[in-house]
C-alpha cells in the first residue's frame, strides 16, 4: 500500500567522490560519526520510549503476512529469517533470506535507526524497502514494500533467536474499519518537464479488510485519462496510520484523521515521478466534514548545505558511503514545495529536481526525486532539516542527510 520546494544545492565538495544525494556518494571505509538523536523521523507512529540506541546485531526469525499482486492481490504467508550482520550507530546491514516458489532467496539490506531510536528504515537489493518500529530489545516490526513485479506490501513480525519467548506481542489498539468507498481531492506536484502542480480528483474503493490488511481499487485521471489501479495496504500498531502500495508503482502512508477521514501522502518515482496529498472522506457520511487544521508550515525557502552518510550496493555488497551536498528551496506554497539538489557521485557532478509535501503536523516531510529516490524527513528545528533518502534503483542506497541553512 503504498504519498515544493526547490533545493538549488551548492555544490559543496565537486573534488570528493564521496557525496551523496540525499543518499548516493562513492563508498568509503573510514568510520562514519552518528549524529546525536534530535527528533523523531515519523511523528505519527506510537512506539514504545526507547532511551538507548538499539542493538540489531543477531538472527532474527519471524513471519511475513500480507499482500502479493498474484492476478489481483492475495493473502500470503510466510516464514522470515533476518540477519543483522554489522551495525555502525544508527546504521546496519545484513541478509534476509524467506522461502519463495520452492527455493530460499537471500537479499542484502540496509537501515537506518530513527533519530528517535524507534523506528527503522531499511533498503533491500534487488527490490523494496520496509518501514518499522522497535517493540522492545528483541522484538520489531517492518512494513515491507516493493513496487516491482511483484507488487508485494506485508507485516513482518520479527524476534531475536536469542530471545526466551518467540511470540510475537499482539496489537491491542482496535483496528478501524476501512471498508467502503471513499471520496476525495489530490494536489501536489507532477513531474511535466520539471515538476508542475497537478491538482485532481479521485475515488478510493476498500473491498476487503483483514484485521490490519485491506485491498481494493483506486480512480484518478493522469493526462486527461481515467486510470484504475489496485492497491494494497497496512494499518499500523497504532490504529491510526496507513501503509499502502499500487500496481504497477506507486505507494502511500497516510493517517486516520477520524471514523470518516484520510489523508494519504502519494508518491511515485517511477515515470512520471510524482509526490500528492490526498483528502478523502468516506462516501456515506452526509455530514459536513470535519475541519482538521494543519499545523503553521514552516518556510524553508534557501539554500541549505548538508553532509550525508549512509549505505551503497557496491559489487562487494552494501558499503558505508559519506559526503558533502547542498541545496536550494526555490518554490513553497503553504505544504508544498519544490527545488533542485546538487551533489557528486563516483566523481561527477549531479544536479536532480525534486518535490515535496509537509505533514499536516509542520514537522515532517515526504519528497520525490527525479530520475529516482525518495525522502521522509523531519525539521529539527528552523534552520535544520534531516532526511532519509533512499533508492530501490541501481545502484540500491539508504543514507542520512542533514541539512542546515545558510547564512
Amino acid at each position: 500500500m503504498k504519498m515544493k520546494r526547490e533545493f538549488i544545492v551548492l555544490l559543496v565538495c565537486l573534488c570528493l567522490a564521496f557525496v551523496l544525494t540525499a543518499g548516493c556518494t562513492t563508498p568509503v571505509t573510514t568510520p562514519v560519526t552518528t549524529p546525536a538523536a534530535t527528533s523523531h523521523d515519523n511523528p505519527a507512529t506510537t512506539t514504545p520510549a526507547v532511551t538507548v540506541m538499539p542493538d540489531l546485531v543477531g538472527t532474527w526469525n519471524g513471519t511475513s503476512r500480507g499482500y502479493v499482486d498474484a492476478s489481483g492481490y492475495q493473502v500470503a504467508d510466510m516464514v522470515i529469517m533476518m540477519n543483522v550482520v554489522e551495525q555502525n550507530g544508527r546504521l546496519f546491514k545484513g541478509q534476509l533470506s524467506f522461502p519463495e516458489n520452492g527455493a530460499l532467496i537471500t537479499k542484502e539490506f540496509a537501515g537506518v535507526i530513527g533519530a528517535d531510536r524507534k523506528t527503522i528504515d531499511d533498503v533491500e537489493y534487488p527490490g523494496g524497502f520496509s518501514d518499522g518500529i522497535v517493540i522492545s530489545a528483541d522484538e520489531i516490526e517492518l512494513i515491507f514494500r516493493d513496487q516491482a513485479k511483484p507488487s508485494t506490501i506485508t507485516i513482518d513480525s520479527l524476534k531475536r533467536s536469542t530471545a526466551s519467548d518467540k511470540t510475537a506481542t499482539p496489537v491491542v489498539q482496535p483496528m478501524p474499519v476501512l471498508l467502503g468507498k471513499w471520496n476525495g481531492s489530490s494536489i501536489g506536484y507532477i513531474d511535466t518537464s520539471g515538476y508542475q502542480v497537478a491538482r485532481d480528483v479521485l475515488v478510493i474503493n476498500i473491498t476487503e479488510q483483514n484485521g490490519r490488511l485491506f485491498k481494493g481499487q483506486v480512480s484518478f485521471m493522469l493526462n486527461k485519462t481515467p486510470v484504475t489501479k489496485n492497491f494494497a495496504g497496512v494499518i499500523g500498531r497504532d490504529g491510526r496510520t496507513l501503509k499502502t502500495v499500487e500496481n504497477p508503482d506507486g505507494f502511500s502512508d497516510g493517517v486516520i484523521l477520524s471514523a470518516d477521514e484520510i489523508e494519504l501522502t502519494f508518491r511515485d518515482n517511477v515515470d512520471p515521478s510524482r509526490v500528492v496529498i490526498d483528502s478523502l472522506r468516506r462516501s456515506t457520511v452526509t455530514t459536513p466534514g470535519v475541519t482538521f487544521p494543519a499545523s503553521v508550515m514552516p518556510r524553508i525557502a534557501g539554500n541549505w548545505s548538508g553532509v550525508s552518510m549512509g549505505y551503497m550496493k557496491t559489487a562487494s555488497g552494501y558499503q558505508v558511503i559519506k559526503g558533502t551536498m547542498a541545496m536550494n528551496v526555490t518554490d513553497q506554497d503553504d505544504r508544498l514545495f519544490k527545488g533542485i539538489i546538487q551533489y557528486v557521485i563516483n566523481g561527477s557532478p549531479v544536479t536532480k529536481e525534486f518535490a515535496g509535501v509537509f505533514g499536516r503536523d509542520g514537522m515532517t516531510i515526504a519528497t520525490v526525486e527525479y530520475p529516482d529516490g525518495f525522502s521522509n524527513g523531519v525539521i529539527i528545528s528552523s534552520d535544520e532539516i534531516q532526511l532519509l533518502f533512499r533508492n530501490t534503483e541501481n545502484p540500491s542506497d539508504i543514507a542520512i542527510d542533514t541539512f542546515k541553512r545558510s547564512k
